[in-house]
């Protein structure tokens, strides 16, 4: 789902502007964490989005939420780091090393923005279309994914698989492709210097 999203995504933002747009993968194979960043820095990308489909047992609710990398701001955000994380890369602890020595000027400044930009869309369009929805907001994360990125990187959790009725909708192209058109929206808001649009065009 989220590899068809990312396509949609892409074929979206190049009709759209003259931006190049670059897939970690563009098959159904699971890349290692540390090999997406590597293969932005080698194209030498711009920004960075990692798009991501939540899932919260025992709770039948459908939440949105963004993630830029720093030290986790409370203890459910850490946990989705550690299964993120799931064991590729440095460990939680070698994290806050990272965290300490590697906060760049830039991504304090661009990745949060990028993550409201991506946020706000993602959440008004989608409480369209869902009066449901939840919004969890923008939030640090110690995220392997993101911990290396040089340039702006957020992790968007663009739906919630748990819950029955978003995961039915989620199996039609339609509501793919709406995904897709809210991500659209938030980078190019982010792009045009947080002149936001927050409306979509499907």
């Amino acid at each position: 789902i989220a590899l068809d999203i990312a396509r949609r995504l892409k074929r979206r933002l190049e009709a759209q502007t003259s931006t190049e747009v670059l897939l970690t993968r563009d098959t159904d194979v699971t890349l290692p964490l540390g090999e997406r960043v590597a293969i932005a820095h080698a194209k030498n990308a711009d920004l960075f989005v990692s798009i991501h489909l939540n899932f919260v047992p025992n709770k039948p609710i459908n939440i949105i939420e963004t993630f830029y990398f720093g030290p986790g701001t409370d203890a459910a955000s850490l946990e989705l780091a550690r299964l993120e994380n799931s064991g590729q890369g440095p460990g939680m602890s070698e994290l806050r090393e990272i965290i300490e020595r590697m906060e760049t000027q830039l991504r304090r400044e661009e990745s949060p923005r990028l993550a409201a930009a991506i946020q706000s869309s993602l959440y008004r369009n989608s409480h369209r279309e869902n009066s449901g929805v939840l919004d969890y907001g923008t939030k640090r994360g110690p995220f392997v994914v993101l911990n290396q990125a040089e340039v702006p990187a957020v992790l968007a959790e663009v739906s919630c698989l748990s819950n029955r009725a978003e995961e039915e909708r989620l199996g039609t192209p339609g509501h793919r492709e709406d995904i897709a058109a809210y991500l659209e929206t938030g980078i190019l808001d982010y792009l045009r210097n947080g002149e936001t649009t927050h409306e979509s065009k499907k």
